[in-house]
């Protein structure tokens, strides 16, 4: 074979892997980025969301967002979107600024009704209006299944205002059995703490009376009355005798 030929051969052995890696380059790099580069997405629609709410869901499909207003509402807490541009269901590339309305200012608000919702959906309200949970106190109920709110510490409806903090009581179901309230008139006061104690009571305040008719210490009237049905212990306030001083 002479050198022409050979020096041939090597150009060819040469165009040939070059023209490879280029189809190469081109399938898995070029190509992927060109078609990518043009792809559209509808725009989510993040009114009525907190901004730090508005802000994740927009980074995770690569959109940017910027603030370039903010209102007054009576009706939302601070920081909720109100607005958004492009509006929801536009179709947008990757990359693409969102502007955002937003509230702002402290304001007041009705505190929302909690009794009756699951757990999980009071502390959802909750957030969307800011709020904090104080404490969770888990009771006995007799008419809320377990898991569910049956109080709580702010009345629905008054004046609230973000970051405001609420405890909760929430149902651990029906109780095993219902605690019934002892009669303690007549027994002398330490007999008494004995028997609210025993009856799975706490024992409450204690009012004296002056009586000079009755043993000193003598119960003659009790809070909640006797025969009361409790499915979570509860205080029982007493009302006991004193004897009245010498020259009264």
């Amino acid at each position: 074979m002479t050198v022409r030929m050979r020096n041939w051969f090597r150009f060819l052995t040469v165009f040939i892997i070059f023209s490879v890696i280029f189809v190469l380059i081109i399938d898995k790099i070029v190509m992927p980025h060109y078609v990518n580069h043009g792809k559209e997405i509808p725009l989510v629609d993040v009114t009525g969301r907190s901004l730090d709410e508005a802000a994740i869901i927009l980074n995770m499909i690569e959109l940017s967002y910027e603030v370039i207003d903010s209102t007054e509402d009576n009706d939302l807490p601070p920081q909720t979107v109100v607005d958004q541009q492009p509006p929801p269901g536009t179709p947008v590339k990757k990359g693409r600024m969102i502007r955002l309305v937003i509230t702002s200012g402290e304001r007041f608000f009705p505190m929302p009704n909690l009794v009756g919702t699951v757990l999980k959906a009071a502390n959802l309200e909750l957030d969307r209006y800011f709020l904090k949970i104080d404490t969770i106190t888990y009771e006995y109920s007799s008419d809320k299944p377990r898991g569910v709110v049956t109080a709580q510490s702010i009345s629905p409806k008054q004046m609230v205002s973000a970051n405001d903090s609420v405890a909760l009581v929430v149902s651990k179901g029906p109780p095993p059995r219902q605690l019934e309230v002892p009669d303690l008139f007549g027994m002398n006061l330490e007999e008494a703490k004995n028997i609210i104690k025993k009856a799975g009571f706490r024992v409450g305040s204690i009012r004296y009376i002056t009586n000079d008719d009755l043993v000193a210490y003598t119960v003659i009237g009790q809070n909640p009355e006797f025969g009361m049905l409790y499915d979570n212990p509860v205080q029982i306030d007493l009302e006991v005798t004193i004897a009245s001083h010498p020259g009264d």
